[in-house]
């Protein structure tokens, strides 16, 4: 509980802001986690990479992960990597021509309609 409290404090989510601490700390006891202090650390990192300092952003992680039933830090990690190799092979080997190919045998005539 400690860490979670100092990692709050530290990181600009809001010092005096005590209700939302005594909301993300419920948690610790009302989640079905596993690792409920390391999860709840991972989702406070995740927001302070994506500049997101508010605790509607970190509940938002942490109910996403439950929905998922991912309930250690390791199937979160485990998770995020394969949904990453998925986004990359897909990136990779789908490679769209744009717009259209051009019929065999058209011919652009810009004067076309014009007498």
């Amino acid at each position: 509980m400690k860490e979670i409290i100092e990692f709050w404090d530290n990181n600009g989510f809001g010092f005096s802001n005590v209700n939302a601490k005594q909301q993300l700390l419920a948690w610790l006891d009302d989640s079905h986690f596993l690792q409920s202090k390391e999860v709840i650390l991972k989702a406070l990192v995740i927001a302070c990479s994506n500049n997101k300092r508010k605790l509607n952003y970190v509940v938002g992680i942490l109910k996403n992960w439950e929905n998922e039933s991912l309930l250690t830090v390791e199937e979160i990690d485990d998770y995020h990597e394969s949904k990453k190799q998925d986004q990359n092979a897909r990136n990779s080997t789908h490679s769209f021509p744009t717009g259209r190919d051009i019929p065999r045998g058209f011919e652009l005539d810009l004067t076309a309609g014009e007498e």
